[in-house]
């Protein structure tokens, strides 16, 4: 057996799959025995999944699923699994089902019950062939989402597994697929109800999102040379040009290799066809850039070695990324073998040049105060659930940024797909990456102390989404109830990825505002505080009047500290019943938000001396399903249709056109 088998099944003994490794003097991450390759699409060979698939529903002994990869594992599976595994197996009597989708039927209508809940087994089974293309190739399994717990098996052999929802994972297939011949690929899927374990993410019961079952986002399969690029992480250095790059090259083979890299950096093409059409880096491709520098290197790689890159550039009279200003270049990485003139693999990542920092209680982008004029947004859609194409996306935030006006969306409460950074990459629109820590208790947080698939999901989501610069902070965690615990974790993580990938950018989180209060610890290892703020609703006190006395104390508390909403809002009802409701809370909150922003509310967007809100989140622009699946959610400003705007909507609107009408969401300096 390939020696790196022996070793993968005795890594997945633990329910943790990824770890860092220093190479070269460079952290990288590891997953399933690999380097964790980027999942920006590649012009790569590539064989697409989505399409339709053989399923069997199973009632899942959900205590097994989350059980160690052990001896014992693997003989239950085998008896439980009757066959399901092999490729032999007769499944022609099984069901049929599109992929990507989730397993929840839905009905895609605005009423109660109408999305299945279903939170339990599936299995998933499929054939494909390889042609004589693939030969000599490395081979990799791409899943963007499946939920919550997957194990996969091509051809018979088990390759490996993933928990958690919402991050993407990858596998090597190369050691199990047949080329020219047929190959079957099969999927064991648990998904625990949410509420029914401690140590599953999110584990609140109640979590106000849906929990889907199954492939939930693409699923592809990608061929590359054995010796390749699988990553290549972009820090921008400052705003004068300096960039550093991470280029990791993967020799997935038995035999020693000889590879010479040469890294290329070109203009990003904004007026192309492909730069809102086409997820591909190498598409929007323009003029090559002007930069100093070297990015080419020779490196000498034994069989199954990993090696690391690192070289800074500076790129002359950079064009920065900001709001609304997608300027945007593409990084293009070849490799040759030997004295061979062909490149054997490429690899392209499109990246920014831009600065976030905090001054006192400034939020700086590219050094200058910003102000975040932002509305959330749920990863749904009434006939799909969370399952997303390109259009999807897209249309969703052009829609935000044409008719809302926000420079700033919140992806709430979870990693989306990633194709949704690369558009706000490319719409210049700003944003937050949180990973679904839902209203974590005690018991939650003692869970993962010991568990730690927080902090892999925190990895995962930095390490899927690292060249965005449409990214400007990374959230912990939304309206945890327990402190002390989340002090710790929130400390961990900070220290994670300042001391081990750092990327320059922000940490905080969403808590809420009476969980405990202002006087929150957990803040303190956090360079952006932020809260959601529901006073009148469920905090108590009034729209107005708490919302101003909360910042108050925040201020107080947190006097050195950009603070930021995460979240305000109200519910409009069934048939819009509330919707008047809806508006007054906006108002008036907002009143209390704005006298406290660093931003002026005359649409001068002049830096107030007593400002310190560096930012607001109306919650939120769609309305959504919930898990109990009681009641739709209508918090938001459009109906699931993204057609029926409710009177929210044109006042906040009217709003925030005036707030980011000077370049965006840049704020001037008072006058002297």
């Amino acid at each position: 057996m390939d020696h790196r088998l022996v070793q993968q099944e005795k890594k997945n003994m633990i329910q943790t799959t990824m770890e860092l490794r220093k190479v070269n003097g460079v952290t990288v991450p590891f997953q399933n025995g690999i380097p964790v390759p980027s999942f920006d699409a590649q012009q790569r060979l590539k064989l697409d999944l989505k399409g339709v698939w053989k399923k069997e529903r199973f009632a899942a002994d959900h205590d097994f699923s989350l059980s160690q990869r052990n001896d014992e594992w693997f003989e239950r599976v085998r008896m439980e699994a009757g066959g399901r595994i092999d490729a032999a197996f007769d499944d022609s009597t099984w069901a049929q089902r599109q992929l990507p989708f989730p397993e929840n039927e839905i009905r895609g209508k605005e009423e109660p019950n109408s999305s299945e809940t279903y939170e339990d087994g599936v299995w998933y089974r499929r054939s494909f062939t390889l042609g004589s293309e693939w030969l000599n190739k490395s081979v990799t399994l791409h899943a963007l989402a499946i939920s919550y717990v997957a194990d996969v098996w091509v051809n018979g052999h088990w390759v490996g597994y993933h928990e958690g929802g919402f991050t993407p994972f990858a596998l090597d297939l190369t050691p199990f697929v047949k080329i020219g011949e047929l190959n079957t690929i099969a999927l064991r899927i648990d998904n625990p109800p949410w509420g029914s374990r401690d140590d599953i993410i999110p584990a609140t019961p109640g979590t106000d999102f849906f929990n889907y079952t199954g492939v939930i986002h693409d699923l592809y399969i990608s061929g590359a040379s054995i010796c390749h690029v699988p990553r290549v992480n972009i820090v921008p250095l400052d705003i004068e040009g300096r960039v550093k790059f991470s280029v990791v090259l993967e020799n997935r083979g038995s035999e020693a290799m000889e590879a010479i890299v040469r890294g290329h950096i070109f203009d990003a093409d904004c007026h192309s066809e492909a730069f809102l059409n086409s997820p591909l880096a190498a598409d929007i491709k323009g003029n090559e850039a002007l930069w100093v520098g070297d990015l080419s290197w020779t490196a000498a790689l034994a069989p199954f070695e990993t090696q690391v890159f690192e070289a800074s550039v500076q790129i002359q009279a950079p064009r920065l990324w900001a709001f609304w200003q997608p300027e945007l270049y593409v990084a293009e990485f070849s490799v040759t073998m030997g004295d061979q003139a062909e490149a054997v693999d490429r690899f392209a990542a499109q990246f920014g040049i831009r600065t976030v920092t905090t001054e006192g209680t400034n939020l700086l982008l590219n050094g200058r105060p910003a102000f975040l004029a932002g509305v959330a947004r749920h990863e749904e859609w009434p006939d799909t659930g969370r399952s997303a194409t390109w259009n999807q996306i897209r249309d969703d935030l052009v829609q935000m940024r044409q008719s809302m006006f926000v420079n700033f969306v919140r992806t709430a409460h979870y990693p989306n797909h990633v194709y949704t950074t690369i558009l706000t990459d490319r719409l210049g629109l700003a944003t937050v990456s949180e990973i679904p820590l839902w209203q974590f208790r005690r018991e939650h947080f003692e869970a993962q102390e010991q568990k730690r698939l927080s902090d892999q999901m925190w990895r995962e989501m930095i390490f899927s989404q690292y060249n965005s610069p449409s990214i400007l902070m990374w959230s912990t965690q939304n309206e945890s109830i327990e402190v002390e615990l989340r002090t710790v974790y929130n400390k961990r993580l900070v220290a994670d990825l300042k001391n081990n990938y750092a990327d320059g950018r922000l940490t905080t989180q969403s808590a809420a505002a009476d969980q405990p209060g202002a006087h929150d610890a957990s803040m303190e290892p956090l360079d952006v505080a932020g809260w959601t703020m529901y006073f009148g609703i469920f905090h108590g006190s009034t729209y107005y009047d708490g919302t101003k006395d909360f910042l108050q104390k925040a201020h107080e508390l947190w006097p050195n500290k950009p603070i930021w909403n995460t979240e305000f809002g109200h519910w409009s009802s069934d048939q819009d019943t509330m919707a008047s409701e809806q508006l007054k809370t906006y108002k008036e909150t907002l009143q209390a938000l704005m006298e406290r922003a660093v931003i002026s509310d005359d649409g001068k967007a002049e830096q107030r001396a007593d400002g310190f809100l560096v930012g607001i989140d109306f919650w939120i622009m769609y309305d959504w399903y919930v898990n109990h699946n009681n009641w739709i959610d209508t918090f938001g400003i459009y109906h699931m249709d993204r057609k029926t705007m409710k009177p929210v909507g044109e006042a906040l609107s009217h709003d925030y056109e005036r707030f980011t009408a000077y370049e965006g969401g840049f704020v001037k300096q008072p006058k002297s």
